[in-house]
């Protein structure tokens, strides 16, 4: 088991190299890197007969995909900012198209236009989707849930089909959906920032199905179950992945505040 935590730090470390820039570490806060979404592609690519320096190559430039997106949406929507606060978000912008650049240099490097277009299809179909959530017109549960899975887990399914990964796509998309659905789940009944919360109040006023806590929690229980089956069934046999992340899909289950958990900080 260790030696995934070896290759996974090699990787975050690899990782870290290429989001570095002196500048805009000046003035921004370092990129965050989401380590379970690391950790499935790490999975992703163990299972795909390919040489281990393009495994890495293309674990890389999926995260920096990823960080890039992630990145956009810490952009502030406020119409009233101070100068500083004008001048950071002009540079998070910058910092993720920045992010965007360092992805298709390597994919240009390795010559790979294929996982261009699929990279592009993906960005695409998760920003149409975070579209629909920002300006709130899903019209029901759900469309919420629809655009809240697609959002979480269409850069997986596109990478997993490029590699022709059938049963693992299914995987990272129930286990990715049902992380997301916690997070949003411990909001709601928190009654802190939820996008559910929002959808609630405004299709009050206009008399449509109410969203209550309740489908959510029937949801989340419906893909840890799924999840977990899933789980047994990716893997031939045993083995030291299917365990780290059978301990993380458990740990969303118990952990109130998932979003900021690591794999070091539950000692993995």
């Amino acid at each position: 088991m260790q030696d995934i935590y070896v290759q996974m730090a090699k990787i975050k470390d690899a990782l870290h190299v290429k989001l570095t820039h002196p500048f805009l570490a000046k003035y921004i806060p370092s990129p965050v890197i989401d380590e379970d979404k690391l950790l499935l592609f790490y999975a992703l690519f163990d299972q795909i007969d390919l040489p281990d320096e393009k495994k890495e190559n293309y674990i890389i430039t999926a995260m920096l995909v990823q960080i890039a997106l992630d990145t956009h949406d810490e952009v502030s929507t406020s119409v009233h900012l101070k100068q500083e606060e004008f001048m950071q978000r002009q540079l998070i912008v910058l910092a993720g198209d920045y992010f965007s650049g360092l992805y298709y240099a390597l994919l240009s490097e390795m010559q790979d236009i294929g996982m261009i277009r699929t990279l592009a299809t993906a960005i695409k179909e998760i920003n149409e989707h975070k579209i629909r959530l920002y300006e709130e017109t899903v019209s029901d549960f759900d469309s919420f849930v629809a655009s809240i899975i697609k959002v979480e887990t269409a850069l997986f399914q596109h990478v997993s089909d490029y590699f022709q990964a059938g049963l693992f796509s299914k995987l990272t998309t129930k286990f990715l959906s049902y992380k997301r659905l916690m997070l949003e789940k411990n909001r709601y009944n928190a009654e802190s920032l939820s996008i559910m919360r929002n959808l609630e109040k405004k299709k009050k006023n206009i008399g449509t199905i109410e969203f209550t806590g309740v489908y959510l929690k029937e949801f989340c229980n419906r893909y840890f179950e799924e999840t977990a089956e899933l789980l047994e069934s990716c893997f031939q046999q045993p083995s030291s992945l299917q365990n780290v992340l059978l301990a993380r899909l458990q740990s969303f289950k118990y952990n109130q505040d998932i979003r900021y958990t690591t794999l070091a900080e539950e000692g993995l």
